[in-house]
């Protein structure tokens, strides 16, 4: 991403931090139950138990309960370029095992000495940029070859009536096409009530939830 873009998005939830807070609001979402059918969607039919999860664009760390909620035994990495949001996450996450957040994006981050199994992107890549196409390809890229085992993300679709200024919304055929690129085991879901589709890289099998035969 472009300097400019990326102060753009800095200062933007920034903004949103200083106007609402500790809120699904400062993050972009309506309420928490949309935010909960986002993480739903992302690992729809998957199972992190005992992996190391990413969470690129973490906001203000809402990820990590949601997990707790369904998982005993995980590790968990934020990354969000909001010095605001990281730092309330940092705040409100400091006592819990297992858990550690930095303020860098995915493309930059050292990852050297880090284990990633699964990388997952709610909202991260939904602001209005100059090229957020080729910026979401160069995400999916780099956080597919960071992660053992796969990445997840969801976008604003171009299936829609209407379109609000600041948001970009994505062809889902042609993420999908690029993310075949990547690996055969692609999954797309667009049927879900909000005007949006997520997409699921997988490297192996070994998340799903029910072993099917081949």
């Amino acid at each position: 991403m472009a300097q400019f873009d990326l102060e753009k998005v800095k200062n933007f939830y920034n903004d949103r931090f200083e106007a609402s807070g500790d809120s699904v609001s400062s993050v972009g979402w309506g309420n928490v139950e949309s935010q909960n059918l986002r993480f739903d969607m992302l690992l729809r039919n998957l199972s992190l138990e005992g992996k190391t999860v990413l969470d690129v664009g973490c906001g203000l760390g809402d990820l990590l309960p949601y997990l707790k909620g369904r998982f005993s035994n995980f590790d968990y990495i934020g990354l969000d370029i909001s010095n605001r949001l990281i730092g309330e996450a940092k705040r409100k996450y400091k006592n819990e095992k297992n858990v550690s957040f930095f303020e860098s994006d995915v493309l930059s981050m050292d990852f050297s000495k880090m284990n990633v199994d699964f990388a997952l992107m709610s909202g991260t890549l939904t602001y209005r940029i100059e090229d957020n196409v080729a910026h979401a390809k160069a995400v999916l890229s780099r956080a597919y070859q960071l992660s053992q085992v796969g990445v997840a993300s969801n976008f604003m679709s171009s299936y829609v009536d209407f379109e609000n200024e600041k948001n970009f919304h994505y062809r889902p055929e042609e993420i999908f096409a690029f993310s075949k690129t990547l690996s055969p085991k692609v999954n797309l879901f667009h049927d879900y009530p909000l005007y949006e589709f997520t997409i699921q890289i997988l490297k192996t099998g070994e998340l799903y939830e029910h072993k099917y035969d081949r």
